[in-house]
């Protein structure tokens, strides 16, 4: 299994975003700026995202987007399928009707990459938007009034 380039612009975007005071509407120009993500491929994603329930978008002259739901209801795991649909590590266990590839019965590698399956998306689950430390990677964008301030020791 392999994350996306969408993907994984669409972390980094909300990463970006999550650093920010919750009503702090972040632009795309801005997004697109800071994690160097092409401006016309980020419209999208985050399009994407808003369509998924991650974001709420504002449009206008101070439009722009912010989270839709706290830093620690959004995962890894959750942004990802938001891009890429389901995650499978394997084609066997792609299918949701639970019958896989037929061959689950006759196969000795289906316990196996089941286990993978679940170490995947339990460890992708587990990260939040909480997760990191926003003071260290993003000083300029510390909560308080959503206007940059110096990081402070």
């Amino acid at each position: 299994m392999q994350i996306s380039r969408k993907s994984d612009y669409a972390l980094r975007a909300m990463v970006y975003i999550a650093a920010w005071e919750e009503d702090k509407i972040c632009s795309i120009n801005e997004i697109s700026d800071a994690e160097k993500v092409p401006r016309e491929y980020l419209a999208k994603i985050l399009k994407e995202l808003s369509l998924q329930g991650l974001l709420h978008s504002y449009k206008g002259i101070n439009g722009g987007y912010r989270l839709a739901k706290s830093r620690e209801e959004i995962t890894f795991l959750s942004i990802v399928e938001a891009m890429q649909g389901k995650i499978a590590v394997n084609d066997c266990i792609r299918h949701s009707d639970g019958d896989s590839c037929g061959r689950k019965s006759d196969c000795a590698m289906h316990e196996f990459w089941l286990a993978e399956q679940k170490r995947v998306t339990d460890s992708l689950g587990s990260v939040s938007l909480s997760s990191f430390n926003y003071k260290k990677f993003y000083p300029f964008a510390q909560r308080g009034n959503g206007k940059p301030v110096a990081e402070t020791n």
